[in-house]
């Protein structure tokens, strides 16, 4: 039982870690949007750009979201 309980454990935390580096741009990127592009209105990828222009200066957790859903896109043929 301890095994089990130990085995159940290990696999939250990984599941746990997992979702949290996949997050979606609209959590990681958040506080970003509302510090660098406020006026930006949502579609057309308007968001991604102006965040984009802003690369330097947003938080690795938003770069790395961008990055991901650039490459999902790409693989998607868009």
């Amino acid at each position: 039982m301890t095994k089990l309980c130990l085995v159940g454990a290990v696999a939250a935390i990984a599941y746990s870690q997992a979702a949290l580096a996949a997050q979606p741009m609209e959590i990681s990127c958040r506080v970003d949007y509302f510090k660098y592009c406020p006026t930006v209105e949502a579609g057309g990828g308007r968001i991604v750009a102006c965040l984009n222009k802003r690369r330097g200066h947003i938080s690795a957790a938003c770069q790395e979201s961008m990055d991901a859903w650039v490459a999902d896109n790409k693989a998607r043929g868009y």
